[in-house]
């Protein structure tokens, strides 16, 4: 195997991945790797597995930090399933490469995308970031947080009228806890102001969307909301 640029491994399907594994298709990437989704060749089992660009001693640190944050929370809904860790050679180098659940959704970015003109109606968006809202929750009870809330590392799959949702890529920017867990509330907001279509079409929503949004202002989102807790308390009870 080798890496014909620093952003893509160019594995393909049928590559093989240690010698238990072998790729079935890439899913995504971002900065510290890309995820392929993988077949366990014992067992026919889908698996999901993330590369880091970087060497085994580079990303060590952070490798670590992510595996054991991902296993403590191994019981919140919203948090992808870790399952063990591996190390690839890869153009002559060891890698690390995280082996986890395979979510059958699709990116929330890849999602908006199904949408006529990207966006979603604001109900939907409503619905969708309620199951976020309690899934932070649960991360924040564990005096944990997110970090890293985005379009491009939140999977969606849609059950009925309800959506089932994974996160990926936990980040720790090297602030205090209380600080992460006030931006993961921001990051909620935001996500909200971008389903329903951003700054273009923010006038035209309706009084419930910008009730929560607050014109995309951190200062009114977290006096409001100081916590996710009440956050989620107000989707619960604001009248339409």
């Amino acid at each position: 195997m080798t890496i014909p640029k620093r952003n893509s491994f160019g594995l393909s399907k049928g590559d093989r991945l240690t010698w238990r594994y072998e790729v079935i298709e890439r899913i995504g990437a971002g900065s510290e790797g890309e995820v392929y989704k993988i077949r366990e060749k014992a067992t026919g089992l889908t698996r999901a597995a993330k590369l880091y660009f970087e060497t085994k001693e580079k990303t060590a640190p952070v490798f670590i930090r992510h595996a054991r944050k991902l296993d403590a929370l191994r019981d919140c809904d919203i948090v992808v399933k870790y399952l063990h860790a591996e190390e690839v050679w890869i153009n002559d180098r060891f890698i690390y490469c995280m082996i986890s659940e395979y979510f059958e959704g699709l990116l929330l970015d890849d999602l908006l995308k199904s949408y006529r003109g990207g966006r979603m109606p604001a109900f939907e968006a409503l619905s969708l970031i309620y199951t976020l809202t309690i899934g932070i929750e649960e991360i924040h009870a564990r005096k944990e947080f997110h970090g890293d809330l985005h379009k491009g590392n939140i999977f969606v799959e849609r059950m009925g009228v309800f959506f089932k949702l994974r996160t990926i890529d936990f980040h720790d920017w090297g602030r205090t806890p209380a600080v992460e867990r006030r931006s993961d509330i921001l990051c909620v907001a935001r996500l909200l102001y971008d389903l329903v279509g951003g700054r273009e079409h923010y006038k035209k929503q309706p009084q419930a969307i910008r009730d929560i949004c607050m014109g995309n202002r951190s200062d009114l989102i977290l006096k409001k909301f100081p916590t996710v807790f009440h956050l989620r308390a107000h989707l619960e009870t604001f009248e339409w």
